[in-house]
């Protein structure tokens, strides 16, 4: 097959993974390499690489994780052909390579559509600063990425790679566009990648955007670390041969090598503790790695899992005691050769990081020269999934992809921090990815381990075991100690919840700066339970609220509560008034939907104008008593209807204008010798008044207003519908005999089926 293809598809057939060189892979391969020539052309980034190039370097990425079926390959060889120069459609996607192929391409260009929209936003808005529109841009992928993670992880894998390869090439972007994928790659994907678990992925992540976003930290932490290099990498192969003379010796099998430490680790530590460059100790750094049997066959292969559960959980349980006991033997050489360092020992096995990340960390001195070493002792399993993450565990088959259980606590304790990130969101209007690190481990009376957000209180300790003993808790023991429920809790506490017979929350706890929650989380499940409590006191308390603001602003009579919640978008009223009365919805934002609807409205009113001009013909049904010939008109501002009292007021030019007698506007009359008598005739005039109908949207509406104006033989010379969202605006003009008429017209009007009012207008 490989001989009946062009040049260019072999070669790049050659710079695929190895796993896919086999008949069945490149059937399916070949077309896709071929579309992607054909697609892409000799088109570049912006970074100068070709498409091309840019989807066989994503791959290559990709493999060094192990992520290399078929349809992961295929779809980041074309996850930029949705982009509009191609002309590529999603139809077109699904009919060469498969719905899966398609979908994986479309979750990818999501996440890129969202980035480009923000920057379009800031270029319309080009006063805002530069920290201001880094952040929309965040904000933007951030909101594509809560719903993308409850789909296929490999979206975010293939993306995740993607921006890692924009970064090895970002020096030949512009300097906007340089910072713009730094800021990407440090606070939404690098982020991601050490929750997953996937360091080898964080670490060139920060390091290539902390070079774009802090350059000249950058570049003083790295002449700081050249300048010494080679005396330093001198001394660790020194203290590493000790170290694997001491492990022969003690019959163990371990690879010892220097472990680079990346420099925004550096950078991160000097800024956290306020230390200078040459008083961090860990830049010389030891990794042990021990070699042990292969894995048990069930952590191949989960289909393979023996009937016995209980004997694999056992078998398993050996594996990991040997384990851990082989890199406490190696601790113990390390701690016979330098002496210990107080208070820099954490055990990552017996207390795994939340991407499940487990090592022994160590930091020693030696007492004759002096030098200070980190080192971090690890099996070659464990070394696997600190670099690897979940991409360690993925399982690939032709038709169906799935993930070990493990790796999948992982992608469902990410998928949770996305939810707890996004109720973050909700009361302070912004998403911090850092939290995806910010987490601690404490433990319940029995031993079990809680993951909690850093800064978490016996409070969200209760929450998190259970929502009703969150709601119950009225005391804490930390450690077998009282303590106060606003106490910051730290990793390794062992805390446990006295409960209340009678407890509920109390609204302190809402309110994070009291300090009682760190948890957004736990801070909506007390809301929650107040809205249930108190619903019906919410929605009186929020009609009260509404009025009183339209009252404020003098448009009671112009808008409705219903105006305002369907202006926010709320189909049920309930829902929103509970909403206004809870707290949720604040009145800025109610004046924000009354300032938009009053905007809308004017612009209506300008429409409307030539509808609702007032007659100015003479009219035959008003006699001036001892005048003939008189011209009038009915006053614009009360326009007067048969049998209303009326009065005529004498304009210069203009003839006689009929007010009701009752109007308003004759209240500031000085000058009453020019106001007459006047009187209705009886003619059969039929007078046009000016009507709006206000309904909900439906289909029908038209014609049964036209079948009621049909019954009364009521003519409609002027007619004009405008819709906003799911509202109707009917505007009329209808010729009535008398004011009686127009009163059975309007009330007819308002009993129609979704009709919100019907009512008489004045002229413009």
């Amino acid at each position: 097959m490989i001989q009946a293809i062009e040049p260019a598809v072999a070669d790049l057939l050659k710079g695929l993974p190895r796993e896919l060189d086999n008949e069945s892979d490149r059937a399916r391969l070949v077309p896709a390499l071929q579309f992607a020539l054909t697609t892409y052309g000799d088109e570049r980034r912006p970074s100068g690489e070709t498409y091309v190039e840019h989807g066989r370097n994503v791959v290559g990425a990709l493999s060094e994780l192990g992520i290399v079926d078929t349809d992961t390959v295929i779809a980041t060889l074309l996850h930029d052909t949705l982009l509009p120069q191609f002309k590529v459609t999603d139809g077109a996607l699904i009919k060469h390579f498969g719905r899966e192929v398609a979908a994986l391409i479309r979750g990818v260009k999501t996440l890129d559509d969202y980035s480009k929209q923000a920057g379009r936003n800031r270029q319309a808005a080009p006063d805002n600063t530069d920290e201001r529109q880094d952040r929309d841009t965040l904000e933007a992928i951030r909101r594509a990425l809560l719903s993308i993670i409850e789909g296929d992880i490999r979206v975010i894998l293939i993306r995740m790679v993607d921006s890692l390869q924009d970064l090895r090439r970002a020096a030949n972007m512009p300097l906007d566009l340089q910072r713009q994928v730094a800021y990407e790659a440090m606070y939404i994907y690098a982020p991601i990648a050490n929750r997953l678990g996937i360091w080898h992925l964080k670490s060139q992540l920060e390091d290539l955007a902390f070079r774009y976003l802090e350059p000249e930290k950058y570049r003083e932490i790295a002449r700081a670390l050249d300048e010494k290099r080679e005396v330093r990498a001198l001394k660790v192969e020194r203290a590493a041969t000790r170290l694997r003379k001491r492990l022969r010796d003690m019959g163990l099998k371990a690879t010892v090598t220097g472990r680079p430490k990346h420099l925004y680790s550096i950078y991160r530590k000097m800024k956290r503790k306020e230390l200078d460059f040459t008083q961090i100790y860990d830049i010389q750094a030891l990794r042990v790695i021990i070699e042990t049997p292969e894995p048990a066959a069930e952590d191949a292969a989960p289909k393979a899992i023996s009937k016995d559960k209980k004997l694999n959980a056992k078998a398993r349980k050996e594996r990991e005691d040997n384990e851990r006991d082989l890199c406490y033997q190696v601790l113990g050489a390390v701690h016979s050769l330098w002496q210990p360092m107080r208070g820099e020992f954490d055990d990552y096995i017996g207390s795994p990081k939340a991407n499940g990340y487990k090592s022994l960390h160590t930091a020693v001195i030696d007492s004759e020269t002096g030098q200070k070493l980190e080192v971090q002792i690890r099996t070659q399993r464990m070394h696997e999934e600190a670099e690897r993450g979940v991409a360690a565990h993925w399982l690939y088959k032709e038709q169906d992809t799935q993930v070990s259980s493990s790796s999948q606590r992982q992608i469902q304790n990410l998928r949770e921090l996305l939810v707890t990130l996004q109720e973050d969101e909700d009361e302070a209007g912004v998403l911090d990815m850092s939290k995806l690190e910010e987490r601690i481990h404490v433990y319940t009376p029995t031993g079990q381990i809680v993951d909690l957000p850093a800064g978490s209180t016996p409070i969200d300790f209760a929450y998190q075991i259970h929502t009703d003993l969150g709601h119950l808790c009225s005391g804490a023991r930390v450690n077998g100690k009282l303590t106060s429920l606003d106490y910051q809790l730290q990793s390794g506490d062992k805390v446990e919840i006295i409960k209340g017979k009678r407890g509920k929350p109390n609204r302190d706890w809402m309110n994070p700066s009291l300090g009682y929650s760190g948890s957004a989380r736990t801070r909506s499940k007390i809301r929650q339970w107040f809205r249930q409590q108190e619903r019906e006191q919410n929605i009186a308390q929020g009609r009260e609220v509404i009025e009183r603001e339209l009252k404020r602003l003098g448009l009671l009579e112009l808008f409705t509560v219903e105006d305002i919640a369907h202006a926010l978008k709320y189909e049920v009223i309930d829902e929103f008034l509970s909403k206004v009365g809870f707290g949720d919805i604040h009145t800025v934002q109610i004046t924000g939907a009354i300032a938009v609807m009053q905007q809308a409205l004017r612009a209506e009113d300008e429409d409307l104008r030539p509808l609702f001009r007032p007659p100015t013909s003479k009219r035959k049904g008003v006699t001036v008593r001892g005048m003939e010939g008189l011209h009038t008109r009915l006053a614009a501002c009360c326009h007067p209807i048969a049998p209303e009292p009326i009065i005529g007021y004498i304009t210069r030019g203009q003839g006689v204008t009929i007010h009701a007698q009752s109007c308003d506007q004759l209240k500031g009359i000085t000058d009453k010798e020019r106001l007459i008598e006047v009187e209705w005739g009886t003619g059969g005039e039929k007078y046009p008044i000016p009507i709006i109908v206000t309904a909900y949207r439906r289909g029908g509406l038209i014609e049964d207003l036209v079948s009621t104006l049909r019954g009364q033989q009521i003519n409609v010379p002027k007619t004009k519908l405008v819709t906003t969202d799911n509202i109707m605006k009917v505007y009329l003009i209808a010729e009535v005999a008398d004011i009686t008429q127009l009163n059975w017209l309007l009330a007819k009007l308002e009993n129609l089926p979704k009709v919100i009012k019907a009512q008489r207008q004045s002229w413009s």
